[in-house]
Order: structure tokens, then C-alpha cells, then sequence
């Protein structure tokens, strides 16, 4: 076996969890800081959640593209409130 292995996490084919207190802005969307990262969090995951602004919440997370800064940034795709 060979130890040429990445020793990275490759972010772009899996999810990882995550756990913060949420941000949620005016226009819907909101932000986790996990692990010194900006979580971003589409409207349509906090939809009928019960999820208000300063929550700790659970979920898990992908590598995703930034189109508006042009740069690699994270996104939630499943997100709860933490118990």
C-alpha cells in the first residue's frame, strides 16, 4: 500500500458536522463560525425550524464555491437546533 495519500480532507465529496450559534441576517440567509470558518446557511434550511437569531444549532456542511467572492467557502446542507 502505497503512502501517497492526501493527508487533507478532501471537503469537496463529503459532509462534515458542525455545531455554533447562528446568525441570521435581514435577508434570510445566516452564518455559523465553526472552527474559525463562516458556515453559510441558505433561507430555505431554517424554513419551518423554529430557529431564531443566537441559537446553537447542529448540521453538517460541504466545500462549495462562492460565486459573489469568487473564492472556495463552506455551505450548510442540513442543519437542526441543538437539544
Amino acid at each position: 500500500m502505497s503512502n501517497n495519500r492526501k493527508s487533507k480532507l478532501d471537503l469537496s465529496s463529503e459532509s462534515f458536522p458542525f455545531r455554533g450559534k447562528i446568525q441570521i441576517n435581514e435577508g434570510g440567509f445566516a452564518f455559523v463560525q465553526f472552527n474559525g470558518v463562516g458556515i453559510f446557511i441558505a433561507p430555505k434550511l431554517l424554513k419551518d425550524k423554529d430557529i431564531n437569531d443566537g441559537d446553537i444549532v447542529d448540521g453538517e456542511f460541504i466545500s462549495s464555491f462562492d460565486k459573489k467572492k469568487k473564492q472556495d467557502g463552506y455551505t450548510a446542507v442540513e442543519i437542526r437546533k441543538a437539544e
